[in-house]
């Protein structure tokens, strides 16, 4: 009987050893704290396609611990319907299951991705990611392909710092053929121009930007019926309002005769950088008949600079609309100013500053030699739309002439030539950057002639000289659909 007891016991033994070491996949590191480390953390497919074709990049998966890894499941965001196709480790399919890679060692994964670049129903831009599920931890590989054909701007040179980017190195013209992507950084090179010609079309990926060196020079030559257009390289309609897609375009110190005519910028972080005088006669930059809008921080920041501006709307930006500080010359004729960001914003649309703090803690003042609004609109849906950061008792010279201004601000004095104070401008829709004027708009009639003479055609080529309304737009009835 006891004989009997001890053989039960030693079953027994055995079956629990079977079930716990069934439990454990032996060599498989189980910690959910595991991680794969990748030979890149996004492709680009960056392939100028002149035929429908197609293209393949490969990445690596390591395995850095020192026990073999099981990933449950690699799998293709977009699954079925993604433009893109992989190999996971010689397997097949939009979901592959139960990789192992063994201690110390590595896979490779292979992407491909077709496409007929001149199906214009395409996205400019594709983009996927390949899912790695790992002890129930989710890490990623992005993938971005281009849909159509492009001229594709990406880095050429690395400079002593081990900086990239692309430098354009002598004078430069972008035609409307083919849309224009920026990858990275664009830099314009010291005494180089970048003529952009009408109806030209310029795309930034994330976080990239334009950048104009000491003594380069820009020329943007749009019209009215092809206005050149900045904006981000992601077209679906999600993406039409959506602001901080891609940087800004910075017209950096000491750069100079910039010129830019009939654009669209729109969706970015800051729509134009001014950064100081390019020249103590000329204008650093000339701006007309142009929209900034829908910009996270800025649409139109200046630094100590010389900017004239005609016939310009800066709309719905999450910060400032116009941001002119460390003093400068500003004059700006038949502007609109509205701001009617669908965020909290705690800012002024337009701010003016005059000093900063030196690296000593000084402060430095810098003066505005001149700064005049003409026929224009600052308005929004906060109770300060125009506000003076003046150091101490400094004072700024300025002349707010036939404009309609939000404000709380003194109007009484002579800066204030014929001003219309908060009364609403009675925009069409600004939730959709429609700043038309509606026909009980206060800002009707109610410009001065003489700076129409000056400006005669509004932003839309509307003739202005018989009865000059506020702003960058002239009214005109509006017909429903």
């Amino acid at each position: 009987m006891r004989q009997l007891r001890v053989s039960i016991l030693f079953m027994l033994m055995v079956l629990v050893a079977g079930v716990l070491f069934s439990c454990r996949d032996d060599g498989i590191d189980p910690d959910p704290s595991v991680r794969l480390s990748f030979s890149a953390d996004s492709l680009l497919f960056d392939t100028v396609f002149t035929t429908v074709g197609s293209a393949t990049r490969s990445f690596k998966v390591y395995n850095d611990h020192d026990e073999r890894v099981r990933i449950s499941s690699v799998a293709l965001a977009g699954g079925s319907n993604s433009y893109f196709r992989m190999n996971v480790d010689g397997r097949s399919g939009t979901v592959v299951e139960d990789v192992d890679v063994e201690a110390n060692d590595s896979i490779y994964v292979f992407v491909e991705v077709t496409v007929d670049p001149v199906n214009q129903d395409l996205p400019l831009t594709i983009t996927d990611s390949i899912e790695f599920n790992i002890n129930q931890n989710i890490q990623d590989v992005k993938l971005v392909a281009w849909g159509q054909d492009a001229n594709f701007i990406h880095p050429n040179y690395v400079d002593e710092n081990g900086l990239e980017y692309h430098l354009i190195t002598e004078d430069t013209e972008w035609t409307a053929d083919l849309p224009y992507v920026v990858y990275g950084l664009a830099v314009v090179d010291a005494g180089v121009t970048l003529r952009v010609q009408e109806g030209a079309r310029i795309h930034f990926h994330n976080n990239a930007s334009l950048i104009f060196l000491s003594q380069s020079t820009f020329k943007v030559e749009g019209s009215a019926e092809e206005p050149v257009k900045f904006q981000g390289d992601r077209l679906e309609s999600f993406y039409d309002n959506q602001p901080g897609q891609w940087g800004r375009i910075w017209l950096t110190a000491t750069s100079k005769d910039h010129e830019i005519d009939h654009a669209i910028i729109k969706n970015g972080t800051v729509g134009l950088h001014v950064d100081t005088l390019g020249s103590h006669t000329d204008p650093t930059l000339q701006i007309r008949n142009t929209e900034i809008k829908n910009m996270t921080i800025a649409g139109l920041f200046a630094q100590g600079s010389h900017v004239t501006g005609e016939n310009v709307a800066i709309t719905n930006c999450g910060e400032y609309a116009m941001l002119l500080t460390l003093g400068g010359q500003y004059e700006f004729r038949h502007i609109t100013i509205a701001n009617y960001f669908r965020d909290i914003r705690n800012t002024p649309s337009l701010l003016f500053n005059n000093y900063y703090e030196d690296v000593d803690g000084n402060i430095q003042v810098r003066p505005f030699e001149q700064i005049y609004f003409g026929n224009s609109i600052v308005y929004g849906n906060n109770r300060e739309e125009v506000f003076f950061d003046l150091y101490g008792d400094t004072e700024a010279d300025f002349s707010f002439d036939h404009c309609l201004l939000r404000t709380e601000m003194d109007t009484g004095t002579p800066s204030f030539i014929n001003t219309l104070v908060n009364e609403d401008p009675l925009f069409y829709d600004t939730q959709v950057h429609d700043f038309r004027l509606t026909e009980e708009s206060p800002a009707i009639d109610a410009g001065n002639p003489d700076v129409a003479f000056e400006v005669p055609y509004d932003l839309y080529g509307e003739d202005r000289r018989e009865r000059p309304d506020i702003g960058a737009v002239q009214f005109v009835p509006i017909e429903e659909d």
